[in-house]
């Protein structure tokens, strides 16, 4: 039997005996934005307001997990020819299909977690789609019951052409056509196991196709979800998706009042989430100490920091770039989605991994997306083992961070170095090797520069961003003026705003009023350059000594005073005798860690300088340390 007519066989059997939807839809796609010659928007509209947000979802509250199942994602494992779909796993196959039974809310219950995507349309028509969406409607409302809230993942630009073509015959003018006249095609499928290429892109700028989106978020609303999570972000120009995303977080909006709306970007479309009040990305690495024969898809290896015999892994840079997006009020989600063995689909992280992941999010005031699909899906579908001692481990971090949320709300950096990005985002694995060498840091993009954000850094970076407004570079040079440091490397700045070359400004290498800017033809090897950077912090934060592998971040409480610094061990064995040493006056220290089972007051100590300190004894993975003052 060939592999192309089982699939067409699998949609066959989802789509018997469903009734048509009425579609009724606008024929006119608001356009929002003009765009410099990249494509990238030369102004935003204006997006989501703080008080959009529900309290449930502040920052630091929600523990999440990817919750992917139901019976059109079997048919989109077998369509897309991924593992155990193709061929089948009659195993996986039936764990997918059935996933959503109630059954498996228990298993969120017990790994402490209070919210989940369920995978509500992921290309195939309304009509195909409606048995699956029926179902979710009522475990949504169970969900609901138990506190778990659920957001439904759909696809902004894929369809199965051959169900939509038959159910909804219009979808034929709505692919994305490429220079050859051709439907695109969807490119993560292994199209040559389906036999035939299953999945085309969709045309955001085609009226009919975003009148169906629209139509898609009323049905998942209408089934009970608080949002939408779309995935397939992919358009010829960046303002295509902004456009599709203003329009369609106001059609959301306007069904309900607390809708939330997020996107699986990546690194070149992180500033689209200027248009949502929740943020994902998949970009997210599996954390931990790599052995160097096991660096894949890791980026510019020339980052990462050596320790013993293999390499520091993190997203520090990852989620210093979230943070800015996020302005401080925006849920915030990353799936770790690289692995140092296998693949996520094949391949879940280890018991401890998966705590130092969770740890090392929450840490910087995301939630790590626990994924949960094929493999391991089954695997606790039926309560292996193996699966269960991971889901032990999530949940024992998971209830720690439960109960202790008063110490990852309301919570900013005191970072004293701020690192300036432009549209594009580019640098995150050079922003991850800065983090892994615990220079604390802040990023800015540089369309939000002025004088006032500046003031407060002893010192600003600019590696990457090739694209930096007049009036962006105006308040560069005002903050140097006035006594602040600068720092340059390579092609920065050598474009304006819409994209246009300009000579390398008159003040790059040179002290101008108050100030200093030092210019250096490339980027300085990443030792080299946090060494810089560390010089340039100043004395007025906590600073750290400790065995390599021991990654740190500090933040403050406003209204409570305290001071929390976050401990991370990346080694796979515990690490003794951490120092921390800060100036100012404390009246106590305690260290909280879900892998201690009390909470261990710490005596502070005076040191030179007119500087405290404390001691930490031992870090397993995770620990907080909590100064009050």
């Amino acid at each position: 039997m060939k592999l192309g007519f089982v699939a067409r066989a699998c949609v066959l059997m989802i789509a018997l005996g469903v009734a048509p939807l009425t579609l009724t839809a606008q024929t006119t796609v608001e356009k929002t934005s003009s765009a410099s010659r990249f494509g990238r928007p030369l102004e935003w509209p204006a997006g989501p307001t703080r008080n959009s947000v529900p309290s449930w979802a502040r920052q630091g509250l929600i523990r999440f997990s990817r919750w992917d199942g139901g019976r059109i994602e079997t048919a989109k494992g077998i369509l897309s020819g991924w593992p155990h779909f193709w061929p089948p796993n009659p195993n996986v196959l039936y764990t997918t299909t059935n996933w959503y039974d109630p059954r498996t809310i228990q298993l969120l219950r017990e790994a402490g977690i209070n919210m989940i995507w369920v995978t509500f349309s992921n290309g195939f028509s309304n009509e195909t789609e409606k048995p699956n969406q029926e179902q979710l409607a009522r475990y949504i409302a169970e969900c609901h019951r138990e506190g778990i809230h659920v957001m439904a993942y759909e696809s902004i630009t894929n369809l199965f052409w051959q169900d939509m073509y038959k159910r909804v015959p219009e979808s034929r003018n709505w692919v994305s056509l490429g220079r050859n006249g051709k439907p695109i095609p969807y490119g993560a499928a292994a199209y040559k196991k389906v036999g035939y290429i299953s999945r085309y892109l969709a045309n955001l700028g085609d009226p009919g196709w975003m009148a169906y989106l629209r139509k898609r978020v009323a049905l998942a609303l209408d089934a009970g979800a608080d949002g939408i999570i779309y995935d397939n972000n992919f358009a010829p120009q960046m303002t295509e998706l902004l456009n599709a995303y203003h329009m369609l977080y106001q059609y959301g909006s306007s069904r309900k009042k607390d809708f939330l709306l997020m996107g699986n970007f990546h690194e070149n479309t992180y500033v689209l989430n200027r248009l949502t009040n929740c943020m994902t990305t998949e970009d997210g690495r599996e954390p931990g100490i790599y052995d160097a024969a096991h660096l894949r898809h890791m980026g510019n290896k020339d980052y990462l920091l050596p320790v013993g015999q293999g390499f520091l892994v993190d997203n520090v840079g990852l989620f210093r770039v979230l943070d800015t997006l996020s302005q401080g009020w925006k849920p915030n989600l990353v799936e770790d989605g690289r692995r140092e063995y296998g693949t996520r689909e094949t391949t879940p992280m280890s018991p401890e991994r998966q705590q130092l992941a969770l740890a090392e999010a929450m840490s910087f005031g995301v939630a790590e997306e626990v994924f949960v699909e094929d493999a391991f899906a089954n695997e606790l579908w039926n309560h292996e083992p193996q699966a269960m001692a991971v889901w032990k481990a999530i949940g024992k971090y998971n209830h720690f961070f439960q109960d202790h949320a008063e110490y990852y709300t309301g919570a900013r950096s005191v970072a004293p170095v701020a690192v300036v990005l432009d549209d594009s985002s580019r640098g995150v694995p050079l922003l991850n090797g800065l983090g892994a060498r615990n220079v604390l840091f802040d990023v800015l993009y540089a369309r939000d520069l002025a004088p006032n954000k500046l003031a407060r850094y002893a010192a600003v970076a600019l590696l990457t961003a090739d694209c930096v407004s007049n009036g962006a570079l105006a308040a560069l040079e005002d903050n140097v003026r006035r006594g602040g440091k600068l720092l340059v490397a390579g092609r920065c700045a050598n474009l304006d705003e819409k994209g246009q070359p300009r000579s390398r400004p008159f003040f790059f290498g040179r002290k101008i009023g108050k100030g200093e800017c030092d210019y250096f033809d490339q980027i300085p090897p990443v030792d080299k350059l946090a060494e810089i950077l560390r010089a340039d912090e100043g004395t007025g934060f906590p600073t750290l000594e400790a065995p390599p592998g021991i990654v740190y971040n500090v933040m403050r409480q406003p209204r409570s005073g305290r001071l929390i610094v976050h401990l991370l061990n990346y080694q796979s064995t515990s690490a003794g005798k951490i120092r921390v040493r800060w100036h100012g006056k404390y009246r106590s220290a305690t260290l909280l860690s879900p892998d201690r089972p009390h909470a261990l007051p710490l005596a502070i100590a005076g040191s030179s300088n007119h500087s405290e300190e404390v001691t930490v004894p031992s870090l397993r993975t995770y620990a907080l340390l909590v100064l009050n003052p």
